[in-house]
């Protein structure tokens, strides 16, 4: 993985931008777009690329500026880097009036100041700064042991180091984390799904990491962004398509966001897991190219939608006439063919398990022609519907 990759990776996740300093352009036009007020004179390029080149490789600096907006800054290599800005907290308006009051701005608008405010992301500074210690792990770099904090909101603007290491008993605590972190990225990554859950158990149930964060639910969901990041990469490392990696993560960032306990994001956490599992080990010992692994995940989870060679096609954006080559080539059969066989197997589970009339069972296998469906089912079990429900109805 690219450094540039690595890093949209975690923007994708985080909703955070994460942008390279590299070149002069780079700075100055960072500097352009988030000077939000003269005042920021750390934004202005030449005050900019002084600070970035004071940077060393083994610290992270947090500058909180006037306006209680934050960034963060680092250096991979050669390359300095900055997440943000993104703000820690809500302000409301009374906030912005106060923070102004406080700078002796009286001739500006609050409501410019939410508004600017209220354009960048809310995220907390610490799940930034372990996004950070994930591309430096990603990228095969030390993990920097370092956190220069300055915050021009404090009256002193005073620049302090603080040396984490100087927290034994935490920085040994992070370290075990980054240890089991690193334990699950590879299981995902060789589709063991075993000691992929041992990992993400031991992970989750670490006492003194959980006592720190506080078992709240908004921390749960903190904690699920940053597995989901942990196994997107072991995924990526093990060759796994984007299309079903994009899918896989979003899908579960949706159903953790609309979780309304913490054991429903633990429940997610398994499910994220095996199937992650299942996806990778299909690659690995089965051997499927990219293209099939992609046309059979999206078949698995789309199958009670209206599906053709086109859908297919459209969805992959690969013509149909390759799609159906590659798979007969590797599965055996072709795409639609699998797909009646895998909608066939969900109706048989549905007519074992449940009394749903048969026209809805057939609806929620993506056919909605009852008497197709009868025939299609007969051919796969060489029983109708009805005669198959006597004999193995539950």
């Amino acid at each position: 993985m690219t450094l540039s990759e690595c890093c949209e990776l975690a923007q994708d996740v985080t909703r955070v931008p994460i942008t390279s300093l590299e070149t002069t352009a780079d700075c100055a036009e960072f500097c352009a777009l988030h000077q939000f007020h003269p005042m920021q004179e750390y934004l202005l390029p030449n005050n900019m690329k002084r600070f970035l080149d004071s940077i060393s490789n083994n610290e992270i600096v947090s500058i909180t500026d006037l306006f209680r907006v934050k960034t963060l800054f680092f250096r991979l290599g050669t390359v300095p880097l900055v997440v943000g800005p993104f703000c820690s907290e809500f302000f409301s308006l009374n906030d912005c009036e106060s923070i102004l009051r406080q700078l002796g701005l009286k001739n500006f608008s609050p409501n410019d100041l939410l508004a600017h405010r209220g354009s960048l992301p809310v995220s907390q500074e610490s799940f930034q700064r372990h996004i950070i210690h994930c591309v430096f792990r990603a990228m095969g770099f030390p993990i920097p042991e370092e956190l220069r904090d300055i915050n021009y909101n404090k009256k002193s603007n005073s620049t302090h180091l603080q040396d984490v290491a100087s927290n034994i008993p935490y920085a040994q605590l992070v370290e075990q984390r980054y240890d089991l972190e690193t334990a699950l990225m590879k299981a995902v990554e060789q589709g063991d799904v075993v000691t992929a859950l041992a990992s993400w158990n031991e992970l989750h149930h670490s006492v003194a990491f959980l006592k720190r964060l506080g078992q709240t639910l908004e921390n749960a969901r903190v904690a699920a962004a940053i597995t989901r990041t942990v196994i997107r990469i072991g995924a990526i490392n093990a060759g796994i398509p984007p299309i079903i990696n994009d899918s896989l993560s979003s899908m579960s960032a949706g159903i953790i966001r609309h979780a309304r306990t913490i054991d429903e994001i633990d429940q997610e956490h398994e499910r994220l897991i095996r199937e992650y599992c299942q996806t990778i080990r299909r690659k690995l010992t089965i051997g499927h190219s990219n293209l099939t692994i992609s046309v059979l995940y999206y078949l698995d989870h789309s199958y009670a939608q209206p599906i053709t060679m086109q859908t297919i096609s459209e969805e992959l954006e690969v013509p149909a006439s390759r799609i159906i080559s590659q798979f007969k080539k590797e599965v055996g059969i072709t795409p639609l063919a699998y797909l009646n066989r895998i909608r066939m197997q969900h109706a048989a589970h549905s007519l074992a398990h449940s009394r749903a009339p048969i026209h809805e069972i057939a609806e929620s296998v993506g056919i909605m022609d009852a008497n197709y469906f009868v025939k299609r089912f007969k051919a796969e079990f060489q029983d109708t519907p009805s005669q198959y429900r006597a004999k193995y109805f539950r």
